[in-house]
């Protein structure tokens, strides 16, 4: 397959408007975040040595006979991050925070860049509904540094060939793998797979390349896998629910005795002990809602047919009836309220989408926005 990359003189320039749009939104907040859910942690100490992480890990390329798809993928990123220092008068240290903060933390820092009481998202694609395939997702986030999209309709598509949707999800502490090189692993999955059996093999071959995230992946034939990354180093392959259809949670391992979910446990309780934090503090009274929210959403996916409208009814219903977060707090000690900022329903055969988008003053609409495409 023959693969033309972005111009990277280009994409730096797109990618250093983004950050001049709000410089304090990409380099400064990731770090405030991180302080603020977890004031326990010498911040001077935390980026010491992330300069020094990042130079090593844009150094470490792969071997190009293990991972062939790698070398362009490699090139481009070297060069990119070249071209973005110079386009966004970026300082290495900034480049670091914006480029590398998550696994710095994570593998070295002991404190994972996505703050441990900021849920990230639900997602379910479902083949079949009484109005069709229907793909829907919930993004939570802290509202702290919410600004609506005033084009939300401009990010929908209709969905060609490999459709990939995720949530956040990671551990503060994650040992670290052998290859630590930011490749690109979803851009490089959706450039090399057209289907689902493609990008599961794919994926499971560039596993140790990232973690952070889950997944829910279906293509044009309506097959669909559920992938559960909050590791570097275990991928979990979910068939379809009894629903026929694939979700995922944030910030969850649904299989406790698996090896990464029991991996994930032992990583949990070392972070408490590291930082003499309690089994009731804020940081377990976090996972445990998130472990609430995937077993409401798996227990509306066990069963063997649904509407589209039950499905949109849980998205929707306010915390903790449903799966709305509207400010909620889990314990009176965390550092972040939860909401959830938007949530898209696509529905792929009559070509719509509804958009339900909350308002810088907190609002959650009544109604949806309606685009079709």
């Amino acid at each position: 397959m023959s693969i033309k990359l972005p111009d990277s003189v280009q994409s730096a320039r797109q990618e250093a408007q983004r950050i001049a749009s709000n410089r304090h939104f990409f380099l400064v907040a990731p770090i405030e975040r991180v302080m603020k859910d977890a004031p326990f942690v010498d911040r001077d100490s935390l980026l010491a040595g992330l300069e020094a992480f990042h130079k090593e890990r844009m150094a470490k390329t792969p071997s190009y006979s293990e991972y062939p798809e790698a070398r362009l993928w490699v090139e481009h990123a070297l060069a990119l991050d070249h071209e973005l220092q110079k386009a966004a008068n970026l300082t290495d240290l900034e480049l670091a925070t914006y480029r590398s903060l998550g696994p710095y933390l994570t593998f070295r820092g002991y404190v994972n860049a996505r703050p441990a009481c900021a849920e990230k998202c639900r997602v379910v694609y479902l083949p079949q509904t009484d109005r069709g395939q229907l793909h829907i997702k919930n993004v939570d986030d802290p509202i702290t540094y919410w600004k609506p999209d005033p084009r939300p309709h401009a990010k929908l598509s209709p969905p060609e060939g490999l459709f990939w949707d995720g949530a956040g999800s990671g551990l503060h502490i994650d040992d670290e793998p052998d290859e630590i090189f930011p490749l690109p692993v979803t851009g490089m999955c959706r450039a090399c797979c057209g289907d689902v059996p493609g990008a599961v093999e794919f994926l499971r071959r560039y596993r140790k390349f990232w973690g952070g995230g889950n997944a829910v992946l279906h293509d044009r034939q309506g097959r669909s896998v559920a992938i559960e990354k909050g590791s570097y180093n275990f991928i979990d392959v979910y068939a379809p629910d009894r629903s026929g259809g694939s979700h995922c949670s944030g910030m969850v391992f649904r299989s406790p005795r698996s090896a990464q979910g029991s991996y994930a446990w032992k990583k949990r309780r070392h972070y408490l002990r590291l930082f003499k934090q309690p089994l009731d503090g804020p940081d377990m009274t976090f996972w445990k809602a998130c472990d609430r929210a995937e077993r409401m959403l798996a227990r509306l996916m066990d069963r063997p047919s649904l509407r589209a409208e039950e499905v949109i009814k849980l998205f929707t219903t306010p915390w903790p009836d449903g799966l709305n977060k509207c400010g909620a707090k889990f314990h009176p000690d965390q550092g972040y309220a939860e909401y959830t900022l938007v949530t898209r329903a696509i529905f792929i055969d009559e070509r719509r989408s509804l958009i339900w988008q909350r308002s810088a003053d907190g609002v959650y609409p009544d109604a949806p926005e309606v685009y079709d495409w």
